[in-house]
């Protein structure tokens, strides 16, 4: 099963990081085209790669990645490595948003954004590889105090008969906090 996860998971990310990385090229302007029939081609491969491949890549690829969560041990660098994820997920909704742009007929996508596309696409990417890779050790005094301090209070939603103070009394030599 774990096998199985693993497998899907890295086939996801690497449809959902080739297609961040190649899209921006896609994203070109008339002046750049021989012909309008050869500019229309381009956008309608352009938005299906990006409908059809690229997207349902990145829903699997985070649903998996979400259940292999529960598999490892969520260390510090597994919290960036989902900040980077949510950078590539903003990435992959920026090109949707010039795809979008480009069904206008007076839409011009300069070289500038598609090397800005392509710059956070890569950066994401290798960010997210780096941390994966090599599970960098991340010093405490990078993160805040509120997330490494209990709060001594109740969890919410939780009945009567069964709190979080009965559990750690239920334990021998914990006591209940009061």
């Amino acid at each position: 099963m774990l096998v199985a996860l693993k497998t899907i998971h890295i086939m996801a990310i690497a449809v959902w990081a080739g297609g961040l990385v190649a899209l921006p090229s896609l994203l070109r302007r008339d002046e750049e085209m021989p012909s309008r029939a050869a500019i229309v081609r381009l956008h309608h491969f352009s938005r299906f790669a990006y409908d059809a491949l690229v997207s349902p890549a990145a829903v699997l690829a985070i649903a998996t990645g979400t259940g292999l969560i529960f598999f490892v041990v969520a260390d510090d660098w597994l919290y960036l490595k989902l900040i980077a994820v949510a950078g590539m997920v903003g990435v992959h909704m920026l090109i949707g948003r010039v795809l979008d742009q480009l069904e206008s007929p007076d839409a011009r996508p300069t070289s500038w954004k598609r090397a800005a596309l392509l710059a956070g696409a890569v950066i994401t990417i290798l960010a997210v590889l780096v941390l994966v890779l090599g599970r960098p050790d991340i010093p405490e005094s990078w993160m805040p105090g509120w997330l490494l301090e209990g709060q001594d209070g109740e969890l919410p939603f939780i009945s009567d008969g069964f709190s979080a103070g009965s559990l750690s009394s239920s334990v021998p030599g914990r006591e209940t906090p009061t």
